[in-house]
């Protein structure tokens, strides 16, 4: 009995801090919004596993009827957890892109008043690409390269026909390519 006590405990501590673990780099994967780092990820899972693991053998031992009620408990906080950190993600992540949007109707603004100044043209590149409309960041972006022929503005266009034709390798926040 004490066996199967200790492999049940094991596994649903493992199994609960797993869960939780993945809601939390849930946020760079989905929404991205930066990540939690290696570090803090293991020091949450290593808390909540001990601490679940602990509570599963007390609560096992001492108060066998209620051992059920007391997982069914754990995985309730850790199921309204999830929802919670959900919804803040996609709020966070609507406001993000409103801001975004914001961010592009003022630009086009200034350049309607300033068309020669490429700062605004690559600025504008860099919001539409953010928010996903590549069509509209390859056309900010030529015209940057148009007016300014530097290196950087010829590259970026380069970068966004492959990734607007899909050869390009996907990119995460702040640019940078997966994997690197």
């Amino acid at each position: 009995m004490s066996l199967a006590i200790i492999i049940y405990c094991t596994v649903f501590a493992l199994a609960y801090a797993w869960a939780l673990v993945w809601i939390l780099e849930r946020k760079e994967k989905r929404y991205g919004q930066g990540s939690i780092s290696f570090t803090d990820a293991f020091v949450v899972g290593s808390f909540v596993i001990i601490l679940v693991y602990l509570s599963n053998i007390v609560v096992l031992i001492a108060w066998t009827r209620y051992a059920f009620l007391y997982d069914l408990g754990l995985i309730t906080c850790l199921a309204a957890f999830i929802a919670y950190r959900e919804t803040a993600y996609k709020a966070r992540a609507a406001r993000k892109k409103r801001r975004l949007r914001a961010e592009a109707r003022l630009l086009e603004r200034y350049i309607k008043k300033d068309p020669s100044n490429t700062a605004y043209l690559e600025r504008l590149s860099e919001v539409y690409e953010k928010t996903g409309e590549f069509k509209k960041a390859l056309a900010a972006a030529r015209l940057a390269a148009k007016l300014d022929p530097a290196v950087k503005n010829t590259w970026r266009v380069k970068q966004l026909e492959e990734e607007t034709s899909g050869n390009a390798p996907e990119r995460g926040e702040g640019g940078k390519i997966a994997g690197d």
